[in-house]
């Protein structure tokens, strides 16, 4: 079985993708919904939340668990990984969301850090502030590709609006003024733009709509699912045997999560994490 952490339910679009790429993978979903959104916390706030949220799906059978959360990813995946993980879980893995998307954006494999890529395309980055402050994306794209010019446009209160439910014109509205700005400061139109955040996706038509026709936009969803797959075939010995059962805990109260705005089809209802 595989886990899923996120701050709320962004992390819905990856769960989405990667049933449909695995319909046979059993997968256990924890939305910190009590504390979201990441984007305002402290990194100790951020990092001790998400590692009590993989305690939480390792003890109750994930083998692997995805961050799939930028925020988090961004600021307590290097930690886990390097100082949590050998000592309390030590049969276990952690993955991240950025890897995927760096690698799309710098046409470069992950490990390739030493080799330089010739992309040099303007790419609008659109994500949480912390995201943005953590320097994650900004960094790993400078390795693999320092041609590339990264403009990097945080969208506050998005992720609150959309796991508030906000109705269709605010969140227009938020993602409009958001483009508008990225824009701006890029001096025109870019080749790329990537929404570096879960819960983006949800309103992806929205972004897809404000920016110029030709620019490529760039959703995690299905390049993490891909990558999935990828680890998998290399890792088949983490991955037993499932029957595609799915389970959606959150810290929160789950009467409130029937109003998140555009939500994948097709999911049992969120059950109280206890």
């Amino acid at each position: 079985m595989i886990g899923l952490f996120d701050s709320g339910s962004g992390g819905l679009t990856i769960l989405a993708a990667i049933r449909s790429a695995m319909p046979d993978m059993d997968i256990l979903y924890l939305g910190d919904h009590a504390n979201a959104p990441y984007g305002h916390r402290s990194n100790a706030q951020i990092l001790d939340w998400t590692q009590s949220g993989v305690s939480a799906l390792f003890d109750r059978g994930a083998s692997v668990v995805i961050l799939a959360c930028n925020t988090a990813a961004a600021i307590a995946l290097r930690t886990l990984q390097q100082s949590w993980l050998a000592n309390a879980y030590p049969d276990r893995r952690v993955l991240g969301v950025l890897v995927p998307m760096v690698e799309a954006v710098t046409g470069q494999p992950w490990h390739a850090e030493n080799t330089r890529s010739d992309h040099d395309d303007t790419v609008i980055l659109f994500a949480t502030a912390k995201t943005i402050q953590s320097r994650a994306y900004r960094d790993e794209v400078a390795k693999r590709a320092p041609g590339v010019r990264l403009i990097e446009q945080a969208c506050p209160g998005l992720v609150d609006a959309i796991e508030g439910g906000a109705g269709a014109r605010p969140l227009k509205g938020l993602v409009e003024g958001y483009v508008a700005e990225a824009l701006d400061k890029a001096g025109g139109p870019a080749p790329s733009a990537v929404l570096g955040c879960t819960h983006f996706p949800l309103v992806e038509p929205m972004f897809r709509a404000a920016l110029p026709a030709p620019t490529q936009l760039y959703g995690q969803p299905e390049l993490v699912a891909r990558a999935l797959v990828d680890y998998r075939r290399r890792h088949a010995s983490r991955f037993a045997a499932g029957t595609g059962t799915l389970r959606l805990l959150t810290t929160g109260d789950p009467e409130a999560l029937k109003t998140v705005a555009g939500l994948p089809g097709g999911l049992p209802p969120f059950e109280r994490l206890v």
